[in-house]
């Protein structure tokens, strides 16, 4: 009996070049849709919140009168 002839090279799929192309246009494609989706539903930056500070307490004094200074002795005299 003889020994079979086995070919060493790897067996290849011949495929149309016009099917690897259409195969990476629709994978760019998916890519640059994806990478947009991402970009316009991403949060907003806004900026970051500063604290607001406490108001300052309203002064009552009559009418046509300006109040004097807090922290300043007054004297009467």
């Amino acid at each position: 009996m003889s020994a079979k002839k086995v070919s060493r090279t790897p067996y290849r799929v011949g495929r149309d070049p016009r099917e690897v192309v259409v195969a990476v246009v629709v994978a760019v494609v998916i890519v640059v849709c994806t990478a947009l989706a991402v970009w316009i539903l991403a949060p907003a930056d806004d900026p970051p919140l500063t604290p607001i500070p406490p108001p300052t307490p309203a002064t009552s004094a009559p009418a046509g009168t300006t109040p004097a200074p807090t922290g300043v002795p007054t004297t009467t005299g």
